[in-house]
């Protein structure tokens, strides 16, 4: 989120190293330049200054100060041995919009309604998320989508609105049990407003970074207003339908989860169960829908392009599968143990996309310390995930896409520490047991059925993430792939 506010301002960035005046010791201070850490791609300016000022430097975007984190130690420091310290949220007018004024989990400050909500929906998504519920709804999808795929075999076809489709219906499903066709008007609806607003809540606002601009008028905050104003009436409409039919008996999807984890805090007399309202569970589904739709099609489109640039290392991937599976199944989440290659596949590409470079911006929730130097109350931290995930030091050769890093040397599955694309500590992202179950289920099921390859007459893929939105996310520029059925 934080890099969209680079894309079209030229402001003066100052670096300062850890014995900055704010911390002990004598100053070095540095400009970075006019712009310089407001363009392109922020998290390589970041490894370009900490190569200068070290791996834990301070420096403002605009009026914030910002202490950003650029190696495993200090983000384990951070956010794993000083977890509390570092577990908030930085007061964001992007933020306070999207959840309505606090009342979600993924931008909400750290508070004991956060921690109240959040093992809520940690009870509820992983009872979900765990069992034959998700599996079902991932294989009703991919069927429809394989028979669509089928119709392609042999066509040069650019993925992105099928994926999007795939993916768009199995959290619409798993959220509140409802599919769309690809030329379902609603559908066209949800997809335009929620990619629109996903595109500019992304970018940031000015505000953010100038607070005191949050009470001037501004166009684009306007918008976002209103596309989430939209948004979340889609998913107040569905909360409803849920509550006038819920059986407790029988719950159909994280929704119904959702509001029999609200009814047992109830019963249960909860202290603060005032603060787990409609609103809080309008928040969690739209915060389900929002990180569960983006990160699983971003995956899908990083992983089929990498799997159709390495074909030998897709075939390895498809004999697993076939070896675990066959052919008259598709994979369930019971196969995950027996598929290390497939896992390790993943892992890797996770890693080279490291598709939220920066994660979410932390904010520290008491006067506390790192490294030994003082950060006060209430200052941003940005994780440089990115970093972390190309340091030449833990990998050895970053650049180069090889899954066996993570197998050792009897095959085995290892997942080394800075492998951190869900972030880490008390503010990890709430969805990652879905997100992991749906990689596995939905890449396995289409490598399973087909061989992807690079379009013939395109050209070498580019593999450098797209600018869009100002290179908040990671996302694979566009490009097609030819699809042959595996007999």
């Amino acid at each position: 989120m934080m890099e969209g506010y680079v894309s079209s301002q030229t402001v003066c960035a100052k670096a300062r190293n850890e014995t900055s005046r704010r911390h002990r010791g004598g100053t070095s201070e540095a400009d970075a330049g006019p712009g310089r850490v407001f363009s392109g791609r922020m998290y390589l300016t970041f490894i370009d200054l900490a190569k200068t000022y070290g791996d834990v430097f301070s420096l403002k975007l605009g009026m914030t100060d910002v202490v950003v984190l650029n190696s495993l130690d200090a983000v384990k420091e951070a956010f794993m041995k000083k977890g509390a310290d570092f577990a908030g949220r930085p007061k964001m007018l992007s933020m306070d919009i999207s959840s309505e004024g606090g009342k979600d989990i993924v931008f909400t400050d750290y508070n004991p309604t956060w921690k109240l909500h959040r093992k809520l929906f940690h009870g509820a998504i992983r009872g979900y998320a765990s069992g034959q519920n998700l599996q079902s709804k991932v294989h009703e999808s991919l069927k429809d989508t394989i028979a669509e795929f089928t119709k392609m075999e042999g066509q040069g076809v650019n993925l992105d609105d099928y994926l999007y489709q795939l993916v768009y219906n199995v959290i619409c499903s798993a959220a509140f049990g409802v599919r769309y066709n690809m030329d379902d008007e609603n559908f066209k609806t949800l997809m335009k407003v929620s990619k629109d607003a996903a595109e500019r809540f992304g970018q940031g606002f000015l505000a953010d970074v100038y607070p005191l601009l949050r009470f001037l008028p501004s166009p684009t905050v306007t918008a976002c207003r209103k596309m989430m104003d939209q948004i979340l009436g889609i998913m107040q409409c569905h909360l409803e339908q849920h509550k006038e039919t819920f059986d407790p008996s029988n719950r159909r999807d994280i929704t119904d989860h959702m509001i029999k984890a609200q009814k047992d805090a109830e019963e249960e007399g909860i202290q603060d169960i005032n603060s787990l309202t409609d609103t809080h569970l309008r928040q969690t589904i739209s915060d389900i829908f929002f990180g569960g739709t983006f990160s699983s099609i971003f995956s899908l489109r990083w992983a089929l392009l990498y799997l159709a640039v390495h074909p030998e290392i897709q075939e390895k991937v498809a004999a697993e599968l076939d070896s675990v599976v066959g052919r008259d199944r598709l994979p369930e989440l019971s196969d995950r143990e027996a598929t290390p290659y497939m896992e390790a596949t993943i892992h890797e590409v996770m890693r080279m996309a490291s598709m939220d470079p920066l994660s979410l911006p932390h904010a520290t929730t008491v006067d506390t310390t790192l490294r030994g130097y003082q950060i006060p109350k209430g200052t941003m931290v940005m994780p440089n995930l990115w970093a972390l995930h190309h340091d030449p030091d833990t990998w050895g050769d970053p650049d180069v896409f090889r899954p066996e890093r993570f197998l050792d040397e009897n095959g085995k599955p290892v997942k080394p520490a800075a492998l951190m694309p869900f972030s880490a500590g008390r503010r990890a992202c709430p969805g990652e047991t879905l997100g992991k179950a749906n990689n596995f289920l939905l890449l396995g099921g289409l490598v399973q059925n087909f061989r992807f390859s690079i379009s013939k007459g395109e050209g070498p893929p580019d593999l450098t993430p797209d600018e869009k939105g100002g290179g908040a996310s990671c996302i694979p520029s566009p490009y097609k792939v030819v699809m042959t059925c595996r007999k």
